[in-house]
């Protein structure tokens, strides 16, 4: 950080002449959204206070293919059986390698100046900062299970799709959930659980299930008015608080909450994808049979003497992993026209790239350019650079010439999500085409784009992080 002298304070003038100003005894606290899915809703939750593991184990009985049988028939109707079962388990591993434990270091000399508890502001800081962590693996694990199975076959997880205009919002909200009565065979569930489930409504879907297309078109005047006074999905629920753990209300038997734009973006943030990658998901039903959480967390923050000087330093220690284990313990409702399933990417990255979820401090931070040529359509300079955290807080761009992987294709106007992406890539007559890392840095030809001409380009580094940008040709 740069050295300051009693720099400005930036003090009210009036005519001419400074105001004085008073520092207030309090402090505005940073807001995020509490724990969402928790009691055995959307997810089984582990936890331990042993911050030495690395993976809470739970055994699955694997089902049994006992078939009923005649007595007296040619095929094994004898007095006993002729086949013995024998038993066996599953064991899902749930990798608690996502760690939350930078240190923060607070001197006395801030202390001194500033007339309010800032400690316990900190403190409770870190406590958001894991809950909404918490909150967006749990989303993210399922994305990534749910989609990328999808993508392989779309009969192995369930998608509805919700046509804006035409359908409403509560019909398709039922059949969503109707989904998870299907249950998952081929993992030897027959129907998921109702006391289970949670619906996660994202934010814009809010207000679309509170209008005349949502529950009020249920009719029942007295009903409509207690809820819209409320602001709830149903008579008993209390008025929604969305900041707590966002609960609306119950539709045929499940809860439904509220889930903010910042968990959303976190979210994908741990796939690796621009923020805005799930605009498309109104909302979805999970069944805690299917998604298991472990959480390992010592009792409180360790408080310590600040090694650097007179201060303290808060050392916080957790961590957790999540794991979707069924793809079809999750149901999603997409907008139908606008949502294209983020995996598609497989289709034109089919090797080279390993998909997962993992902490986005562990991902590298991509900035992807294209720089057309001053005088030449058609032509640009690629390039991509890596954000490095410097010690003074900022970022330095770092060129990346190596391990990664890149496509682009002719648009007409700018797009920054995949799906915008996807949407012209897969397009009849697109023009596009791949660009290996060695064509990065470089002047580039573009095939058949012409002056003044738009080109957005998709680069995705091995761990499956995404970067997009666009230019537009020399005129």
């Amino acid at each position: 950080m740069a050295n300051q002298t009693l720099s400005s304070y930036n003090s009210p003038n009036i005519n001419g002449i400074d105001a004085g100003v008073i520092i207030a005894n309090t402090v505005m606290s940073n807001i995020y959204q509490a724990e969402i899915e928790k009691g055995g809703r959307g997810v089984t939750q582990e936890y331990t206070n042993d911050t030495t593991c690395a993976q809470i184990r739970v055994i699955r009985p694997l089902p049994l293919k006992i078939e009923a049988r005649q007595l007296g028939a040619a095929i094994n109707g004898g007095n006993f059986s002729a086949f013995t079962e024998q038993v066996g388990t599953d064991a899902y591993g749930i990798n608690i390698i996502t760690v939350i434990d930078d240190n923060v270091d607070i001197a006395d000399v801030n202390l001194d100046m500033i007339p309010v508890d800032i400690l316990s502001k900190y403190v409770e800081n870190i406590s958001d900062k894991v809950v909404l962590n918490m909150n967006a693996i749990k989303i993210a694990a399922r994305a990534y299970t749910c989609f990328s199975a999808e993508q392989v076959d779309s009969t192995k997880a369930y998608v509805v799709e919700f046509t804006a205009g035409t359908d409403k919002v509560l019909d398709k909200i039922i059949e969503t959930n109707g989904k998870l009565n299907k249950g998952d065979k081929d993992n030897g569930v027959s129907a998921f659980p109702m006391k289970d489930r949670i619906g996660l409504v994202n934010s814009d879907q809010y207000a679309s299930l509170l209008t005349s297309a949502g529950v009020f078109q249920l009719g029942g005047a007295n009903f409509v008015y207690q809820m819209l006074a409320k602001g709830a999905l149903s008579p008993d629920a209390k008025a929604p608080e969305l900041l707590d753990d966002g609960y609306l209300g119950d539709i045929a038997n499940v809860p439904y909450h509220f889930v903010s734009d910042l968990v959303m973006e976190t979210a994908c943030k741990y796939l690796g994808f621009p923020t805005n990658t799930f605009d498309s998901v109104l909302a979805h039903i999970a069944s805690a049979h299917g998604n298991l959480f472990g959480l390992a967390a010592n009792n409180s923050v360790k408080t310590i003497d600040n090694p650097n000087g007179q201060g303290i330093r808060l050392q916080p220690k957790y961590r957790m992993g999540c794991a979707c284990i069924m793809p079809k313990s999750a149901a999603w409702l997409v907008k139908k026209g606008s949502w294209v399933n983020p995996y598609d990417l497989k289709e034109i990255f089919s090797s080279g790239v390993t998909w997962s979820y993992k902490a986005p401090g562990s991902r590298n931070k991509l900035v992807a350019k294209l720089t057309p040529h001053s005088t030449t359509a058609g032509h640009f300079t690629p390039s991509l650079a890596k954000l490095v955290r410097q010690n003074d807080g900022t970022d330095t761009e770092v060129a990346m010439t190596s391990g990664f992987s890149a496509a682009w294709v002719e648009v007409t106007d700018y797009v920054d999500s995949i799906e915008g992406f996807l949407a012209a890539y897969n397009a009849v007559s697109a023009n596009k085409g791949t660009l290996a890392s060695t064509d990065f840095g470089a002047d580039y030809t573009f095939t058949n784009v012409g002056s003044s001409e738009k080109v957005c380009m998709l680069v995705v580094d091995t761990d499956g992080t995404v970067a997009i940008c666009n230019a537009t040709s020399h005129a």
